[in-house]
């Protein structure tokens, strides 16, 4: 057998082994719930509290729906949340768009017509000045966005190593910028919050401006 055709064995087997690890899927009644879509991919999302305060983790069920006719990949295990004070929105920012350190990212296949569900967390380091004022920047909506990748080709070897070992996989430089040219991103509609500072006392209650 070529060595294609045994990258292409390993590929398949380890689509049918990652499409039976899913975590419960989205209530699509909950009023948490985000969606976005970028051409053929669809992503369902839903936070699980409705308020947030300072250390407190930002906790998301999300699930991927791939409606394109090849396989498409999530960095499944990689979360970070940033705040930007002036639109007073917590970004979590879910999968890897540009991949850090020498290891390849642990990758979740999905395969063409499959929807897969993930659950995730992050915390954003919120920094809130005069925050007894009514008018303070804290936190009244969360925004997230999905980073999907679409070319799974050049990857073929990583993903099978990984299939094979618990460690992950060395990520070649020459592969860095493959990676972020075949990173998709797909933003999702903004979600309003409510905002506690325990510390002292301020409540930012959830506004509803714009929905």
């Amino acid at each position: 057998m070529k060595s294609s055709g045994r990258i292409a064995v390993a590929v398949t087997v380890f689509l049918l082994v990652s499409s039976t690890a899913r975590a419960a899927g989205v209530n699509f009644k909950d009023p948490r719930r985000a969606l976005g879509r970028e051409d053929d991919i669809r992503v369902d999302a839903q936070m699980l509290q409705e308020t947030l305060s300072p250390g407190s983790p930002i906790s998301v069920t999300y699930q991927v729906e791939n409606l394109t006719g090849a396989p498409i990949a999530i960095a499944d295990k990689v979360a970070d949340a940033t705040f930007d004070a002036d639109s007073q929105t917590i970004t979590v920012s879910i999968g890897a768009e540009i991949p850090e350190g020498t290891a390849m990212p642990h990758l979740t296949v999905i395969s063409p017509g499959q929807t897969h569900a993930f659950r995730i967390g992050a915390s954003a380091q919120v920094t809130v000045a005069n925050a007894k004022s009514p008018w303070a920047h804290v936190p009244r909506f969360v925004q997230i966005t999905v980073n999907v990748l679409r070319d799974l080709k050049p990857f073929a070897n990583l993903i099978a190593q990984q299939m094979k070992s618990a460690s992950a996989p060395p990520l070649p430089n020459s592969l860095f910028d493959t990676w972020v040219a075949s990173v998709s991103s797909v933003e999702l509609n903004v979600l309003p919050v409510r905002w506690s500072n325990e510390r002292q006392g301020v409540t930012a209650e959830m506004s509803h401006s714009g929905f």
